[in-house]
């Protein structure tokens, strides 16, 4: 973990053009703030948001979870709604554990390895200093990127928690959706790994992560633009962690909905990726322009059980902030 790139988000302030921060130090079961502000560390993971009060009453369920195994995982949701919180984690974990790592799953599910078309466009990048993920959800994309240091900023313990166990190349068990409630046992094995002193994992908000500023040579936002609350806002974010000359690699399937954003703040237009593009290219809201350098349409297939999965045509663009 690189504590000397993490800030405390709480006492972040801005003087004019010049941003205050304080870096955090480890106290053993949490990060301190000389502010005298305190983020806990849950199985590794440090929880750091500027106000975290609403977020735990939202997400205790991923933090304080248990590793139980498959077969009991599913017993416990059996006779339960399908809204409880433990339910929906065991869902979101099938379809994130499915489509991030499924060609290392036993069984293989199918559809299988559906980040695979967006990992292809990763695969290969020239190898940078640092470099930082935004909804970096169970981390297949960090296995990928090509840093001296890679950063996985999520809002899902849950997701997080798979992540480093992942990438420390422990098997990993988990209840796969067979439909409603019912779930049979899965896990995940691969090679592909991140050793701890090259990653750090942090639960934070992707609009306001506690990193400093002007840190990344590159940023990667896949699938975020419509899952944060103002897409400008984070494209804002993203612009202010690259350094000048740095690359930016987003994804989008631009499904709007309102229980996230409000209208006002989505793209405009039938077509968002035009909007995406214009931004970028003009700097409108950025500190400059970007240089577009790849754009392209690629499939993403969520697999959500034995009988439902949905296809997204995500619009994948790579752009090199101005020097």
């Amino acid at each position: 973990m690189r504590l000397d790139l993490l800030v405390c988000p709480g006492c972040r302030t801005l003087n004019g053009n010049r941003l205050d921060v304080r870096t955090l130090e480890s106290r053993g079961e949490w990060l301190a703030c000389d502010c005298g502000r305190r983020y806990p560390i849950v199985d590794g993971i440090p929880i750091v948001f500027k106000n975290p009060g609403p977020y735990l009453r939202s997400e205790m369920a991923t933090v304080v979870e248990r590793d139980l195994s498959p077969d009991v995982s599913a017993l416990l949701v059996e006779d339960v709604p399908d809204d409880t919180p433990y339910a929906r984690l065991l869902e979101h974990l099938s379809i994130y554990l499915d489509a991030h790592w499924g060609d290392y799953a036993s069984p293989r599910p199918d559809p299988g390895f559906a980040l695979g078309p967006l990992i292809d466009r990763i695969k290969g990048r020239p190898y940078v200093g640092v470099a930082v993920e935004l909804g970096c959800s169970v981390g297949r994309a960090l296995a990928h990127i090509e840093a001296e240091h890679v950063i996985g900023i999520d809002m899902h313990v849950g997701a997080l928690r798979r992540a480093r166990h992942i990438l420390e190349g422990e098997l990993v068990p988990y209840a796969r959706r067979v439909v409603g409630r019912i779930f049979q046992p899965a896990a995940i094995e691969t090679t592909l790994t991140v050793h701890s002193s090259r990653r750090t994992l942090i639960a934070g908000d992707a609009l306001d992560p506690p990193l400093l500023p002007d840190i990344a040579e590159r940023v990667i936002a896949l699938n975020m633009l419509d899952s944060v609350a103002n897409p400008r806002g984070l494209l804002a974010v993203i612009d202010g962690l690259l350094v000048p000359g740095g690359e930016v690699i987003l994804a989008s399937p631009y499904q709007w909905q309102s229980s996230v954003m409000e209208d006002h703040h989505r793209l405009p237009g039938a077509d968002p990726g035009l909007a995406l593009v214009e931004i970028l290219r003009s700097g409108i809201g950025l500190s400059r322009p970007y240089d577009l350098e790849d754009v392209a349409e690629i499939p993403w297939t969520l697999r959500r059980d034995a009988r439902s999965s949905v296809t997204y045509h995500t619009h994948y663009v790579r752009a090199r902030k101005g020097t």
